[in-house]
């Protein structure tokens, strides 16, 4: 009885005769993801591909490419032996759907696969945008996170390891103060107070762990009265000083930072310093019709206070409470001798007054009218009578 091997290897030899076959069972084509994570991942996925097209076009080199009319009547008779010959139509064609079944589930795609696959090909599809445009925003680069890995929350934030780089440095400066700072008191002087030859008094900038250009600025202060000169080239050393000298202080204050080193700077000042010195000295013109201007200078007047001579004492207001007494009692006093005047009572007696007098005129104008209407009455009656008569005639 023959193996089910060999039965198997009979039916696939069959099936090799029918070209629809080969052509149903075709490979897919697997299309890159529209969605990468990294640049390693990519080319691993690539190598992977390249493989697998490799060992596919292997196995279609062993097949054979065309199966001989013996082979084909032997494979039958050796189907006719073991009782198939007559259903290896049937075998065939029930392999060829298997084979079609699981060609179509294997390219069967889901619905998240299909979306996108269209995402991927309407961004392929879509026109380059144009630079000139008005509405155009070019991409922001930190936005693209393509050629990135993802975060995988293993990590903290920007703002925390700026907290740590932070700390790190207040521990770096906690070890220089616990470790080498003292080691400075080595170098450490006594203080020489200036002798009468160092007048001038320099000062540097220095900004520790940074260049600043800042630094290179160096300024100088002097006074006039420590040069050794007299009250008139003292003078003159003012005038020429101008808006620098400080008449409060008496102090003339120069700065420099023309130069890229402080060396520089200060070698520039104490040139401008013994020009000014040799100009003062010099008495073919003192300046002294010249008088000093110190508008530069805005002093701060002091705001005015109250006087301490002008404050209350205990005595005075001892004082007054007994004078306001005094004048309480005399008041009530009159209160009760009715010897207060009331201005409102007065203002309305006065008012009443004049109306009691405008009615007394009106009432004499009044009585004096009468008395002319009572006096003229018949008179008025015949010329009115007559004159109407004359009047209606006319």
């Amino acid at each position: 009885m023959a193996s089910a091997f060999s039965i198997s290897k009979l039916c696939v030899s069959a099936s090799r005769r029918l070209c629809p076959l080969q052509s149903q069972c075709r490979t897919r084509v697997v299309g890159s993801r529209w969605k990468t994570s990294s640049a390693s991942r990519r080319s691993a996925r690539a190598s992977k591909e390249r493989e697998e097209e490799e060992r596919l076009k292997a196995a279609r080199r062993n097949l054979p490419t065309k199966t001989t009319k013996e082979e084909i009547q032997a494979l039958a008779a050796q189907l006719e032996v073991l009782g198939c010959g007559n259903d290896s139509d049937e075998v065939v064609r029930s392999m060829a759907k298997l084979s079609d079944e699981l060609v179509n589930e294997v390219n069967k795609e889901t619905p998240e696969e299909s979306i996108l696959d269209d995402l991927a090909e309407k961004s392929d599809r879509s026109d380059p945008p144009n630079r000139q445009s008005f509405w155009y925003d070019p991409r922001d680069p930190e936005l693209d996170t393509e050629e990135y890995d993802q975060f995988d929350e293993d990590d903290m934030t920007s703002m925390a390891h700026g907290k740590l780089g932070e700390i790190r440095e207040m521990r770096h400066y906690a070890r220089l103060i616990a470790w080498e700072m003292p080691l400075l008191s080595k170098f450490a002087k006594p203080f020489v107070p200036p002798t009468e030859d160092q007048v001038l008094r320099w000062r540097y900038t220095t900004y520790m762990g940074e260049s600043h250009p800042a630094e290179k600025k160096v300024v100088v202060q002097f006074s006039p009265s420590d040069m050794g000169l007299t009250p008139v080239q003292m003078g003159k050393l003012k005038k020429l000083a101008g808006p620098r000298y400080d008449p409060d202080n008496d102090m003339i204050k120069m700065s420099c930072e023309s130069y890229q080193y402080p060396a520089q700077n200060r070698q520039c000042l104490s040139d401008l310093v013994q020009k000014l010195v040799a100009e003062a000295k010099d008495e073919t013109d003192t300046f002294e019709d010249v008088p000093l201007d110190f508008r530069h200078k805005q002093t701060k007047t002091p705001k005015p206070r109250f006087p301490a001579e002008w404050r209350m004492t205990e005595d005075r207001r001892r004082e007054l409470k007994e004078m306001r007494n005094e004048e309480a009692a005399a008041e009530n006093r009159r209160r009760e001798k009715k010897a207060i005047v009331d201005g409102k009572k007065m203002v309305e007696r006065f008012l009443a007054s004049l109306d009691a007098e405008e009615a007394d005129r009106t009432k004499r104008a009044e009585e004096t009218a009468r008395a002319a209407a009572v006096d003229k009455g018949p008179a008025r009656s015949n010329w009115s009578s007559s004159g109407g008569s004359n009047w209606s005639k006319r």
